[in-house]
């Protein structure tokens, strides 16, 4: 199932950049470099409540698909986020990612990396611990930033 997740993903991502103009350049390693910069600083920007940069890594036309949960778009999935970050009985951390693969293809880049979330009540005590596979589409915006266009996660496989 994860499996087949993870390959509709990429064959959304590959259909998403066709008929528009894209870059010939396919896989530089600038290109790489600053999608993996992104994804790296964003939990820094989450565990310190940075909500502008935490929304600012995805494109304003979004789809976020997460397991429980309905289909998000960037206006929702910030209203989330600013509801997390309000929240004083309960605090969230991201680890930095796990990133397995990248793949860039002139504007749009794929991602297939493993993101893990904690979450402590007020004295700190284990609430949860989220581990998700997630697949990360991004897309270079006219300034040249690259942005997160579709984000789908799904639980991590569990060994044994």
């Amino acid at each position: 199932m994860r499996r087949w997740a993870a390959s509709s993903v990429v064959i959304l991502a590959t259909t998403a950049g066709c008929g528009q103009d894209r870059d010939a350049r396919g896989d530089q390693p600038e290109d790489r470099a600053a999608v993996v910069a992104a994804l790296e600083k964003w939990p820094e920007d989450f565990n310190t409540k940075n909500l502008g940069a935490v929304c600012g890594l995805f494109a304003d036309d979004v789809v976020l698909l997460y397991p429980d949960s309905p289909p998000r778009n960037h206006r929702q999935f910030c209203s989330q986020v600013q509801t997390s970050f309000d929240d004083p009985a309960k605090q969230f951390r991201y680890d930095k990612p796990d990133i397995h693969e990248v793949l860039v293809d002139g504007d749009l880049a794929t991602v297939w990396l493993n993101w893990k979330l904690t979450v402590r009540d007020g004295t700190g005590a284990l609430l949860e611990s989220v581990d998700e596979d997630g697949v990360d589409v991004f897309r270079r915006q006219p300034d040249g930033s690259w942005k997160i266009h579709i984000s789908h996660a799904f639980p991590a496989s569990q060994a044994g």
